[in-house]
């Protein structure tokens, strides 16, 4: 998925499942963030405030192996559960199955939202959004390097969804996974992305569980948002438009603000030549960060990330007789 999925539609799926302005918000911006969270801080260094955040994402694919592992099937690809494994989505031409394989609404997904929820943080349940709703986008490839993930015969760039591009991730694309069967072989992602949302709403939905009415109300409406089929990508800027009229109390999505509240980056000293190499920039905290939105996301980051190596990847790679 992509900011239309995790920002917007994140949005509209929590105010329509009881969540208030201010937690829908917190909930939507924790989803997308959890795709700009890639660069890694040192703040306030040699004092006892000194943190270091962890990142959810990377585009560096030369980062070490044990490094791309605590990110991507984190909190993009999450593997399926064993029973997972033989769902009918999944079948290829090859007939190769793969325990790291990503299945929609996969238990182990499922899992990470139920503990969300139970933890009633919404930068925890955000997060936790962002990767299940990514198990639907992302389905049938792996977070790690493997020709599993090869669309193109003697491509070596088979990490994740690369050699798709951004294909899977746009919500008005239809294209083809030449590795599937021919039943599922053609992929409408609109299809995926409203199976996504009426199943986050399901999770999501405060007080009694929703009819199916009210599921089918929502999607219908996320159906007529996200209107025709749009391949390049084109119609993006009218289908926000739309979102945006199904928000009460809109806020815009900025991905430096929560930063720029927490965190400041302290004045360089003066170079003592004017072609001496610049110093690099040092960041220290803003008075009351611990009440800051950018530190319990990144706190919650930590939790999630936590949760998701020991119950889930660390079985899974002790298997492998890898380490994690």
């Amino acid at each position: 998925m992509d900011q239309e999925f995790h920002f917007y539609i994140t949005y509209i799926v929590a105010q329509r499942a009881g969540y208030g302005p201010d937690e829908s918000y917190t909930i939507a911006y924790s989803s997308q963030y959890t795709d700009d969270n890639t660069r890694k801080y040192d703040i306030s260094t040699d004092t006892a405030n000194h943190f270091e955040n962890y990142i959810s994402q990377t585009i560096d694919i030369t980062e070490p192996q044990v490094v791309l592992m605590r990110i991507y099937p984190v909190f993009h690809f999450m593997p399926g559960a064993e029973s997972d494994l033989f769902a009918d989505s999944a079948r290829r031409l090859d007939g190769k199955l793969h325990i790291l394989n990503t299945i929609p609404n996969g238990s182990n997904s499922r899992k990470m939202m139920k503990n969300a929820l139970l933890s009633d943080n919404p930068y925890r349940i955000g997060i936790a959004v962002h990767l299940h709703s990514d198990s639907f986008s992302h389905q049938n490839f792996l977070g790690f390097i493997d020709c599993f993930n090869s669309l193109l015969p003697g491509s070596f760039s088979n990490i994740c969804h690369a050699e798709a591009f951004h294909k899977p991730d746009y919500v008005a694309n239809v294209w083809h996974d030449k590795r599937l069967v021919s039943v599922f072989a053609r992929v409408d992602n609109k299809r995926r992305v409203l199976q996504a949302a009426g199943n986050l709403y399901v999770f999501l939905k405060k007080g009694a569980p929703p009819s199916q009415r009210e599921i089918d109300t929502l999607v219908n409406d996320l159906g007529d948002a996200i209107g025709p089929r749009d391949d390049g990508n084109d119609l993006a800027d009218k289908r926000v438009k739309r979102y945006k009229a199904l928000i009460h109390d809109f806020k815009e999505y900025d991905k430096y603000a929560w930063f720029e509240k927490a965190v400041a980056e302290e004045s360089s000293k003066p170079l003592p030549t004017p072609d001496y190499p610049p110093y690099p920039p040092r960041f220290v905290w803003q008075p009351g960060y611990q009440n800051s939105d950018w530190y319990k996301f990144q706190l919650a980051i930590m939790d999630h990330q936590k949760l998701a190596v020991d119950t889930i990847l660390k079985p899974i790679f002790s298997g492998m007789d890898a380490m994690i």
